[in-house]
């Protein structure tokens, strides 16, 4: 159903836990905001559900998890927990049992991304203006380009996991999905206990060479430049300059077996080998396929380059922002999904394309709206404030 009606989004409502919240005015620079978590985050008294029956019988959480409890802290209001990607395990936001958040545009339904989709759909409908996702390969920006709000992916270990899900603990990272830039600054100040970004001028930006995003659509390509041709206009430096790391990154991630088909495998193979329908057929298709990788290949050599291609992808880099289209199609139709597993498997193969080598790289990015088509915005790890400053000055620019 769409997203606009709050239909198929939220896990759970946690009503009495809002009220308790609104009556703690605390003065902080969330008082009052409220605030919805992906549901692989702990909220006290409830059940981190993953959006699987593989949780059914899992205890309700004792406490918060440290990212809901910094939010808690600086005076967020809980209002629920949203729905997702079973396990996390997919970029579309594709949930057949716990809901599948659409947008619906001319009377057709397009799904809204993941695996964060019930966070992003929160967010789009205007029922919170920020929302807890999670990112692994992805799943907070694709969310974020397809329903037109901000999404930002940290440096590893910006935010802490304490009482989060994992799915990937490799690549995982807490997640933000937001209205605008300036509440995207303010909760990675709350979350990472640091100071607020400052807002200086950015400086040079680079341009992926072409045959990187020769998988895009025409159309997400030209609107893409479209957008850069104004960003120009307002005097904005763009570069445009071979960064040969993220061609080595997807050549691995596509010779080797994925980091996350490895931990997902680790983390849910063998209830899947024991009794594989207490999974949707979405993730059954994923750890058999990754099953029967395994027999070929290892994620080993992949973890052995990446320190390396980290540190190339800095120096290649260097103090620049590379721009890039965060995916490289626009969001799908829900019929368009159903049509097929195979339709299905491709089309989230290609959400992930221009989000996972940045995820090797641990590489903080933002996704923000910006006229015709979003942007994502990276950098090597370490440079959020570089590239949250880089946001708001896009921000500011493609709002006049």
């Amino acid at each position: 159903m769409s997203a606009e009606s709050g239909d198929d989004i939220f896990v759970q409502l946690t009503a009495a836990r809002a009220a308790r919240d609104r009556d703690r005015a605390c003065g902080g620079p969330l008082d009052g905001v409220a605030y919805a978590v992906k549901d692989v985050f702990d909220v006290a008294g409830t059940r981190t559900s993953g959006a699987s029956r593989y949780f059914d019988r899992r205890p309700p959480a004792g406490r918060d998890a440290e990212v809901v409890r910094r939010i808690a802290a600086a005076g967020g209001v809980c209002v629920g927990k949203t729905t997702l990607s079973e396990l996390a395990y997919s970029g579309l936001g594709v949930n057949d049992r716990f809901g599948t958040p659409t947008v619906s545009r001319d009377g057709i339904e397009y799904i809204v991304g993941g695996s964060s989709s019930g966070s992003a759909a929160a967010v789009h409908a205007g029922i919170v203006p920020v929302a807890l996702g999670s990112d692994t390969s992805g799943s907070a920006r694709i969310p974020a380009a397809w329903t037109g709000t901000f999404g930002f992916r940290p440096t590893l270990g910006r935010y802490p996991t304490t009482g989060m899900l994992p799915l990937a603990p490799t690549l995982d990272t807490p997640g933000i999905l937001t209205t605008d830039a300036n509440l995207l600054l303010t909760t990675d100040a709350v979350l990472a206990r640091e100071p607020r970004a400052q807002l200086d001028r950015p400086g040079t930006f680079l341009l992926p060479h072409d045959e990187y995003l020769e998988g895009c659509d025409s159309a997400v390509l030209e609107r893409f430049h479209t957008t850069v041709e104004r960003l120009q206009s307002y005097g904005v430096r763009f570069e445009r300059r071979r960064v040969g790391v993220l061609d080595v990154t997807r050549a691995l991630h596509a010779q080797h077996l994925a980091i996350v088909e490895e931990e997902a495998l680790a983390a849910y193979g063998r209830q899947f080998e024991r009794d594989p329908d207490v999974f949707g057929a979405q993730v059954r298709r994923r750890l058999a396929r990754a099953l029967a990788r395994s027999r070929e290949r290892s994620a080993a050599p992949l973890r052995q380059a990446m320190p390396a291609l980290r540190t190339q992808y800095r120096r290649e880099l260097g103090d620049a922002i590379l721009v890039s289209p965060p995916v490289e199609i626009d969001a799908p139709t829900l019929d368009q999904v159903r049509s097929s597993p195979e339709a299905e498997d491709e089309l989230n193969a290609r959400a992930l394309r221009l989000t996972m080598p940045l995820s090797y790289l641990d590489s903080p990015s933002a996704v923000l709206p910006a006229g015709a088509t979003p942007l994502q915005l990276s950098a090597p790890a370490g440079a959020d404030h570089r590239v949250l400053t880089a946001v708001a000055h896009f921000a500011a620019l493609t709002s006049n």
